[in-house]
């Protein structure tokens, strides 16, 4: 009985330690408002591909692309480009949806009744797993904006991005 008892013990306590690691991915990418949309409507504006290259930066950490846990957005911070004096108070509304190739588009940052008269504006970043579309090899954003002020020019806006990944080493 002792000796099965031994054995036992010492086959479900030999567990193999599993490693992980952690790192951040930052990505940038800028979009326009465009002057003259009307006030309290709605509107999109689409960004350019953002490109992971998320292959050599996860091999890089040693890992790759099946063995990431999951990826998290730590921020997004929005920052006006030009013209150098605006200030996101014409902004009443906006959401920020990523899309990635054969995924459903999802709600990444977001934040309402904007009254911030400054030029760097951070948004409340969504509780979510965004490892599936960090994987591929690009991603595009959707930005869903609510004005309260007739713009008399376009705003440059740059949207910086960065992304907690939690992963197994190989």
């Amino acid at each position: 009985m002792s000796l099965f008892l031994i054995v036992g013990l010492s086959f479900f306590s030999c567990k193999k330690d599993v490693i992980t690691v952690k790192f951040n991915l930052n990505y940038d990418t800028r979009f326009i408002v465009e002057s003259g949309n009307l006030i309290d409507v709605p509107f999109s504006i689409f960004t350019p591909e953002v490109t992971t290259n998320s292959q050599a930066e996860f091999e890089a950490k040693d890992t790759r692309k099946d063995k990431i846990e999951e990826i998290r957005l730590n921020f997004l911070n929005l920052i006006i480009l030009d013209p150098p004096s605006q200030t996101f108070s014409f902004l009443k509304h906006i959401y920020i949806y990523m899309n990635a190739d054969g995924l459903e588009e999802i709600l990444l940052a977001s934040r309402e009744n904007i009254d911030d008269n400054t030029q760097e504006l951070n948004l409340i970043v969504e509780d979510q797993n965004f490892a599936e579309y960090i994987k591929k090899d690009g991603f595009t954003l959707r930005v869903k904006t609510v004005t309260d002020q007739v713009l008399g020019q376009d705003v440059e806006i740059e949207a910086d991005m960065q992304f907690a990944v939690r992963a197994k080493v190989l």
